[in-house]
């Protein structure tokens, strides 16, 4: 695990050593805390260089249980971490299309259902959502998921504008759910894992491993 994080901030450090910022986009839920946490506690990087942003939202207030921004200032905007920039998906995304890309980290979960972002089952199809030729955006979409809310996402072609992109997986059945997506056709991931734009690296969570390379 340590070495994904150092990967993390190596990758972070260069793009702030080359152009004097770097970004991060990432999934809220559960899966990532314990990355946000880690990341927190680096005092080896100018965290007040780097822009923070979600990849999806519910269409909440910032105080609400289930928000994700939330979850950025509880768990990652504190110790050597306190001063980074967010940059708030749900109220600001106008800000979020004006970070400097490619984004240099991109971290994505993923559902049980084969969903990633707010990208679900339901918009596969949509080709504003999947088709990697649309127009780069961030889109605000109905209420659907667990928890039900509005939700607010990036589509596909935004998502792969990114130098690293790193698919996480928080237990065996989400790792199965990965390999049904190669081939499954009706499942959100197939159309990001099965894209050649951007490379995606699978990280198992859980045995503290990648599980998976895409060849680019």
């Amino acid at each position: 695990m340590q070495e994904f994080i150092n990967s993390i901030i190596d990758c972070l450090n260069s793009s702030i050593n080359d152009i004097g910022s770097a970004s991060i986009v990432t999934c809220g839920g559960s899966s990532p805390v314990n990355i946000f946490k880690q990341l927190s506690l680096r005092s080896d990087i100018d965290w007040s260089k780097v822009n923070l942003t979600l990849l999806d939202d519910r269409k909440v207030s910032i105080d609400h249980p289930d928000s994700n921004e939330k979850l950025l200032i509880d768990h990652f905007a504190k110790n050597s971490a306190h001063n980074i920039n967010i940059v708030s998906l749900c109220n600001h995304s106008n800000e979020v299309l004006k970070i400097k890309r490619p984004f240099d980290i991109m971290l994505i979960g993923l559902g049980g259902d084969g969903h990633f972002a707010s990208l679900f089952p339901e918009l596969v199809g949509n080709n504003e959502c999947f088709d990697v030729n649309a127009d780069p955006k961030i889109l605000f979409l109905g209420e659907m998921g667990d928890p039900k809310h509005k939700r607010v996402s990036m589509n596909l072609s935004l998502i792969l504008q990114s130098k690293k992109i790193i698919l996480i997986s928080s237990s065996d059945k989400k790792n199965e759910v990965i390999k049904q997506a190669l081939t499954d056709k009706s499942l959100p991931l197939h159309y990001l894992l099965n894209q050649n734009i951007a490379k995606v690296e699978v990280f198992d969570l859980v045995n503290a491993k990648p599980l998976y390379f895409q060849d680019s």
